[in-house]
């Protein structure tokens, strides 16, 4: 995910890309209206469910067609900023819920109509209307919602003797270093816990699962620094033994080396499902299983949720048109019942965020793994998404990395982080 910093040639270079993009251009051919939707949803099954959905669209409707167009994540906050600056931003835009204040700082944002907004609002869960509602302005339509749980590799828990997940923290860091391996010169071949993932702010979604899991928050309603306390420090304090300990290691990549057996465990969001199952194949229903992020006591677990959502820019030349389509795809019946969008959505092993979809989605659910994340919906952290909390995820990001890598005091980076927090 979105990286700060950006150097100024990656910004010079978005600048001449956008001149290419044909996002709030008129009409194309023959009067007909050409709309372009930027998202991140470049590889499978994200990209192809996305595809499909667009094509039937442009079947089925020929006087207004969609084109898809694809960015890193790490790249898509800055092209939605960029781009919208040049005059070239996409008509429909996909974005992090985190990123609301900002891009309506940017004015990147159109205002949802009324008659849309009364239709999401009387549709979708709290949990999915608090992921993409900043102060009191709905952003659009919720769509991606993620909730944190463990990962685990069955096979390898078996092979070192342990019959079931950790339940606790202290057989959290018992199990890690049960199946953590290393070769002759101490180099990691199966590291124990990753607490990483190759997202936003790395480390920061695992860390707040297990804050959540000790009872602790991240930001107040203010924006202020709720995580310099006990339960942040004794949160910290469990990554820090797991790292002097050698079982879990910043190098490893989890999302690379889970899925050929170089990760014994994982706290990683549910989206995860899907993409397993593409790159695992057969392996997938014999080796990965998956439970809720253990807290310090029995009984006691944690999670992180947050969202995603598409919405219309605000110099659209089309704007109708863009909520006719986004109206569709997030409505639309596909042959399961549910909505099109939910059945997208509950394939990548995504929590549909429109009630009625989740009530007949977890009737019937084929993947015992999908329990548990949506079982989270429940009780997880709603990540918070005012004005400033991007920025202060980066600063605890950094803290977090100086404890996993260089071996930090988990007090004095806690100290560190809360203290760069900046409410706005």
């Amino acid at each position: 995910m979105l990286k700060r910093g950006v150097r100024l040639a990656v910004v010079l270079g978005l600048l001449a890309t956008g001149a290419a993009c044909s996002g709030g251009e008129g009409s194309g051919d023959g009067g007909k209206v050409q709309l372009t939707l930027l998202s991140h949803y470049g590889s499978d099954p994200a990209k192809g469910g996305l595809d499909k959905m667009i094509a039937q669209w442009n079947q089925e409707n020929p006087d207004v067609q969609v084109k898809s167009e694809v960015v890193k994540f790490d790249d898509l906050l800055t092209t939605l900023t960029v781009r919208q600056t040049g005059g070239r931003g996409a008509d429909i835009v996909s974005a992090y819920g985190l990123w609301g204040g900002q891009l309506q700082k940017a004015n990147v944002l159109a205002e949802v109509p009324d008659d849309v907004a009364k239709s999401i609002e009387s549709s979708y869960s709290p949990a999915a209307l608090g992921a993409v509602t900043t102060g009191d302005t709905l952003l659009g339509y919720p769509t991606e919602l993620n909730t944190y749980v463990l990962f685990y590799n069955k096979k390898i828990l078996a092979d070192a003797g342990v019959t079931k997940p950790p339940a606790t923290w202290a057989e959290l860091q018992d199990v890690a270093r049960k199946v953590v391996k290393r070769d002759a010169k101490g180099n990691i071949q199966v590291e124990g816990l990753s607490l990483i993932q190759d997202g936003d702010n790395k480390s920061v979604h695992p860390f707040l699962s297990l804050l959540d899991a000790a009872g602790g928050t991240f930001l107040g309603p203010d924006g202020t620094a709720q995580f310099d306390n006990a339960e942040g420090k004794a949160a910290l304090k469990l990554e820090a033994d797991l790292a002097g300990a050698k079982a879990t290691n910043t190098s490893v990549s989890p999302t690379k080396q889970f899925r050929s057996g170089g990760v014994a465990m994982a706290i990683q969001a549910g989206w995860w499902v899907g993409s397993l199952k593409t790159q695992m194949a057969a392996k997938y229903a014999s080796d990965v299983g998956v439970t809720a992020i253990p807290g310090p006591t029995a009984g006691s677990k944690g999670s992180l949720a947050y969202g995603f959502f598409m919405g219309v820019n605000q110099r659209s030349k089309h704007a109708d048109e863009a909520w006719k389509f986004l109206t569709w795809l997030n409505e639309h019946k596909a042959d399961s019942g549910v909505t099109g969008m939910g059945q997208y959505l509950a394939d990548m092993g995504l929590i549909p965020p429109r009630t009625s979809d989740l009530t007949t989605l977890k009737k019937s659910l084929d993947d015992p793994n999908l329990v548990p994340i949506y079982d989270a919906a429940a009780y997880a952290m709603p990540e918070p998404n005012q004005p400033g909390a991007y920025e202060a995820k980066t600063a605890l990001h950094n803290a977090i990395m100086t404890v996993l890598a260089d071996g930090k005091s988990p007090d004095e980076a806690l100290a560190q982080a809360a203290k760069a927090v900046k409410p706005q």
